[in-house]
């Protein structure tokens, strides 16, 4: 152990200091340096470390009582001999006042003696830099334990109460100098009810019970205590003491003893007088109580119901409004009402308002809610067809007005349009057929006939539709919207491509309807393509009908352009719904479409995503 120990010589006599050396080094010593003053002692230990240092008295820059000063001041210090050849008594009382750990004289035989006086105070060194970290340790612990907010109370195996930290003052009402030292079972264990048992030593387990203790000014408080044996960490066979942590629960047993005494009022009330569905559950959401309507409501028994999450009953698109709705409760605000969907298992998806009343501890925590609620499908119900009405009673209006404007553009052009081709006709008839400018003239006339035949369509597409649902031909409605709108497509340079399946059946429906939801769609895709195309290439708009077996007809719009966001498709078909970020229309023609549909006892659907042509799908039956 000895040839471990550092040793710095410091010391003046050259011959001195190497013989010291040397016969530390034949005592088994390996690391020793020599500073001859005090100058190069304090440089060596600012750069190294030593277990104790060999100091003589008279040095050429101070004494060894000036490095004995500066020692006491350095952190960590190290324990010094005095060793010199001048020594005195006086000498040796100062060396020692300062701090040195022993005082030799360079006479006799004192080398033979120098190897123990360093095992020695080294060894002492270290024992007393131990106890102070433990002392420190110690005081360290004391602070934590009599600053924790649960009361800590200790007795040892004879039964006296060893430890009160402050907290128990506070929650029994005696100070510790009037409990440390008295026997436990007498002043504390028996003063609760049951009275504690202290755990046996062969108990490994703590024990934790709820008590009654009667306060020193005579009130009743309930606390809750942990009592567990104290043993030495090296030796855990070993009991020390026994030590109960506890703290006051008063006010969470008096909330629980209320709610049980009110069980019975309370079960009469939300079983035998009550329609809505009444639960009470933890903040996990795990039941803990269900009225007899729950239970029917969602087809379970209260057995299986109890230790359920309720959250089993919300579809996945719901669960996170359900779980921040949770998250909002607050002291302040302990009641909130939400309207959301629940899947039940005999009636499938319903709509559920609940009002929740959140439940909260001593510690203004939340440890239970109380929740009731009631179906309102109906009303969602009837509410989605007074809005889908009024959207219909909207665009009706909307489609009136334009088929007004419509009909008074086309009669302000249909006029002059009949003397264009009328005076086309006349020159016509006054050139001579190889005139170079008969081919002008003809072109006039065939462009004013096509002017002539759009109007015309312009004229009918404005006209009211007539209630009456007769067969119709699925392609034509599709090759009179094309006409419509063929114009609107080239002028911003759009290809539509039309591939109509031959020999469909019939269908039975409105036909001026049926135009408008192909108009509507064809428009619809126009306004896509118009923002952006996903593939680079032109843009392009398709329609195609297909016989869809056995007995559908379905018609395919799609377009290459700016697709439809993800978080919209779901309700795309709402009124109202798509804004302009959507870039399709101004927020009602795709409500209005699928009425159209429904009203013909057909469908529609949509496909869209990033990539990939967006496409709407139109179903509708076939007459076969």
């Amino acid at each position: 152990m000895s040839a471990a120990y550092r040793v710095l010589i410091v010391d003046d006599d050259l011959a001195q200091a190497e013989m010291v050396s040397e016969f530390l080094r034949l005592s088994g010593y390996q690391e020793i340096e020599h500073a001859a003053d005090i100058r190069s002692a304090w440089q060596l230990l600012e750069n190294h470390e030593y277990d104790i240092l060999l100091l003589d008295y008279k040095l050429p820059d101070g004494t060894g009582l000036d490095v004995l000063d500066q020692m006491a001041r350095r952190d960590p210090p190290i324990p010094v001999v005095m060793v010199t050849g001048q020594g005195s008594e006086r000498i040796a009382v100062q060396a020692i006042q300062r701090g040195a750990a022993d005082y030799l004289l360079k006479s006799g035989d004192y080398l033979l003696t120098l190897p123990t006086v360093i095992q020695r105070t080294v060894q002492a060194h270290r024992l007393k830099q131990s106890i102070e970290r433990t002392q420190e340790q110690i005081r360290y612990q004391a602070m934590l334990l009599n600053n924790v907010r649960d009361a800590i109370v200790v007795w040892d195996l004879s039964g006296r109460i060893t430890y009160w930290n402050p907290a128990a003052e506070a929650l029994f009402g005696w100070r510790a100098e009037e409990r440390i030292g008295r026997p436990a079972a007498q002043i504390y264990l028996s003063a609760f009810d049951p009275p504690i048992a202290a755990p046996k030593p062969s108990d490994q387990s703590s024990h934790h019970t709820v008590r009654k203790f009667t306060h020193r000014d005579g009130k009743t408080i309930w606390v809750s205590s942990l009592v567990s044996a104290l043993r030495y960490p090296d030796e855990p066979e070993h009991v020390l003491g026994y030590m109960d942590v506890c703290h006051d629960i008063t006010r969470r047993v008096l909330a629980e003893q209320a709610l049980r005494e009110s069980e019975a009022r309370y079960r009469a009330i939300v079983e035998d007088y009550q329609t809505e569905l009444i639960c009470r559950f933890r903040p996990n959401g795990v039941l803990t109580f269900v009225n007899e309507v729950y239970c029917r409501y969602f087809g379970k028994s209260r057995e299986e119901l109890l230790g359920m999450n309720f959250l089993y009953f919300i579809p996945n698109h719901e669960r996170p409004k359900l779980i921040q709705h949770l998250a909002s409760f607050s002291e302040a605000k302990p009641t909130v009402t939400l309207e959301h969907q629940v899947l039940t298992s005999e009636q499938g998806l319903r709509w559920l308002q609940r009002t929740d009343r959140a439940i909260f501890d001593e510690h203004g925590r939340i440890f239970e809610f109380q929740s009731v609620g009631r179906d309102i499908t109906d009303r969602k119900r009837l509410e989605e067809q007074i809005s889908a009405a009024q959207a219909h009673l909207v665009q009706a209006a909307r489609m009136a007005t334009i088929g007004e404007v419509a009909s008074g553009v086309a009669h302000q052009i249909y006029n002059p349009l009949t003397t264009i081709i009328a005076d086309a006709q006349i020159l016509l008839r006054s050139l001579p057929v190889e005139q170079p400018g008969r081919d002008s003239a003809e072109a006039i006339e065939q462009a004013g006939w096509r002017l002539q035949q759009v109007v015309q369509r312009l004229l009918e597409f404005s006209r009211p539709a007539g209630e009456a649902l007769e067969l119709i031909s699925v392609n034509q409605t599709i090759q009179s919207a094309v006409s419509l709108v063929n114009a609107s497509l080239e002028s911003i340079g759009c290809r539509l491509d039309v591939d109509l399946a031959s020999n469909l059946p019939a269908v039975r429906g409105n036909a001026r309807q049926i135009e408008s939801l192909w108009v509507n769609l064809l428009l619809l895709a126009r306004d896509a393509v118009t923002q952006e195309t996903y593939n680079g290439y032109p843009p392009t708009i398709r329609i195609a009908s297909r016989l869809d077996p056995p007995d559908m007809i379905a018609v395919e719009v799609s377009d290459n352009g700016l697709p439809i966001p993800a978080e919209q498709l779901g309700t795309i078909f709402e009124p109202n719904f798509i804004g302009n970020s959507s870039g399709r229309g101004a927020g009602m023609e795709l409500s209005i479409c699928r009425e159209i549909a429904r009203q013909h006892n057909g469908e529609i659907s949509v496909i869209s995503a990033p990539e990939h042509d967006t496409i709407f799908r139109v179903s509708l039956p076939a007459e076969v």
